[in-house]
């Protein structure tokens, strides 16, 4: 398997999980900070099991942990705080329904703002995952 192999197979289940993420979030209601959490969790979890399964084939001779090869936590640290403030301010904007919202039915918008940053934010969390694990990669 070459690298161009191991990066194609890495974006098709990143997609596959972003597109699973896109059927979970909710549409008529916004989604708490905690729910977000905990999607992004098992996300990340799922990811991470793939990657450690994934490590297996190509490396089997490596012993090292997944933990090991993922050692960059801090920019992953760094993603989670960037993307804090704007989600929990798309959380008040999709919590609140104005009376002009009321009117014209148009709140839904405010919870796809929500839903889009918490899609960018996982999509941004998987890519980092996948940059520090291709760099032990080494084929």
């Amino acid at each position: 398997m070459t690298r161009e192999d191991i990066s194609k197979e890495c974006l098709n289940v990143r997609e596959l999980l972003i597109r699973d993420c896109h059927n979970v979030l909710p549409t008529d209601q916004a989604a708490d900070m905690e729910k977000i959490n905990h999607l992004v969790g098992r996300i990340e979890e799922e990811y991470k099991n793939f990657l450690s399964t994934l490590w297996k084939d190509i490396r089997p001779d490596d012993e090292r942990t997944l933990d090991d090869i993922l050692d960059k936590r801090y920019n992953r640290l760094v993603l989670a705080r960037d993307y804090t403030a704007p989600i929990e301010a798309a959380i008040g904007d999709a919590e609140e329904i104005t009376l002009w919202e009321r009117i014209i039915n148009s709140n839904y918008r405010d919870i796809e703002q929500l839903n889009a940053l918490v899609i960018a934010y996982i999509r941004d969390l998987l890519a980092q995952i996948t940059r520090d694990f291709m760099e032990d990669v080494k084929l």
